[in-house]
């Protein structure tokens, strides 16, 4: 009687480290670093102001508003720069409070202007104590005594963000 015959075969899937818009051969794994979405036609994101509101799940609102109104230049500056970045919760607020949807909101005339009322040039910090009014890049002198934070100074390459709970209108 004969033995049976036992066929080692290698492991098919590999890994690939893929920057750009590429399918994958079948079998292969993909490894994105820094970016969002799903495994085809994700974006890179630098560690930058805009990177950092892109990436986070409950900021995603903010991050699409700033694509749309075309103001990431703004985020991506080399800095300093101070960015007061409102939560998902505050956007659809504004929305509803402005008679929009989230999906409206985007199309809002006043949009660009009201994204560059969190954007400052500088830094400032909670730590070392917030002025009691900040100029923003649009103009618009923003008090900071009646902002409530969900966290402060979270530090990128080019800024400092506070995450805030409002939208400044």
């Amino acid at each position: 009687m004969l033995a049976p015959r036992t066929i080692a075969r290698p492991a098919k899937t590999t890994t690939a480290t893929v920057a750009s818009k590429k399918t994958a051969s079948r079998g292969q794994t993909i490894v994105r670093k820094n970016s969002k979405g799903g495994e085809e036609g994700a974006r890179a994101y630098n560690n930058d102001a805009f990177g950092m509101i892109a990436k986070a799940a409950s900021y995603s609102l903010f991050g699409a508003a700033i694509t749309k109104a075309d103001v990431e230049g703004e985020f991506t500056c080399e800095g300093p720069i101070t960015v007061f970045a409102p939560n998902d919760d505050a956007f659809a607020d504004f929305a509803k409070a402005s008679g929009l949807s989230k999906v409206e909101i985007m199309n809002f005339p006043g949009l660009k202007d009201v994204l560059l009322n969190h954007v400052a040039k500088g830094k400032f910090t909670a730590a070392e104590g917030l002025p009691a009014e900040i100029t923003m890049v649009s103009g618009k002198k923003v008090s900071t005594a009646g902002m409530s934070f969900k966290k402060n100074d979270i530090k990128v390459d080019n800024a400092t963000i506070h995450a805030i709970t409002t939208v400044i209108a």
